[in-house]
């Protein structure tokens, strides 16, 4: 499953690559956004790095219209915004993260209306600041779990695992 969120601003006011990093960098995450160009309106998909977590997504740019003529219920924001900054990934939370606070770095620099298109919401800023916490947390706990410490033992074949069935033993696995 994919989601997408939008950015709606004036073009002449979308940041560098630069001027995002320095943007999030203030807000005390350590953000490089991993491509060269310094305009990132010339990139199709965005490799990031946030707090150590690499991801990547896909970003497009839009006319508004492209986007408002299936979703209407934006348009009644819209004033004078004549570019869209689609982001679209999937269940990745280092990508959630990112996103998130380029969405910020967006709203902060170019006075960008953003919303989530999957769940018809539209986000302040402070909303995406709060989210940001939430989606590191969630990819620690992910990461936790993929990754075993090497002082962990394996549990210790038992009669109870033994009478599980094959899909409580494979759900087991990913617990």
């Amino acid at each position: 499953m994919s989601m997408t969120q939008v950015a709606f601003l004036r073009k002449a006011y979308i940041p560098t690559k630069t001027e995002i990093e320095e943007l999030i960098s203030g807000l005390g995450y350590d953000f490089k956004i991993l491509e060269d160009s310094e305009n990132i309106t010339e990139l199709e998909g965005l490799s990031c790095s946030i707090n150590g977590h690499e991801t990547f997504f896909q970003i497009y740019f839009n006319q508004p219209t492209d986007i408002t003529n299936e979703y209407d219920w934006i348009k009644p924001d819209l004033t004078n915004q004549d570019s869209a900054v689609s982001f679209v990934w999937g269940a990745d939370f280092a990508a959630g993260a990112c996103i998130g606070l380029i969405s910020v770095a967006l709203i902060d620099k170019g006075k960008a209306l953003v919303y989530s298109l999957d769940d018809e919401m539209k986000y302040s800023r402070e909303m995406l600041v709060a989210d940001t916490p939430q989606f590191l947390n969630e990819l620690e706990k992910q990461n936790q779990n993929r990754v075993p410490s090497p002082n962990t033992q394996k549990p210790k074949k038992n009669v109870e695992t033994d009478k599980m069935s094959f899909w409580d033993k494979l759900k087991d696995l990913f617990n």
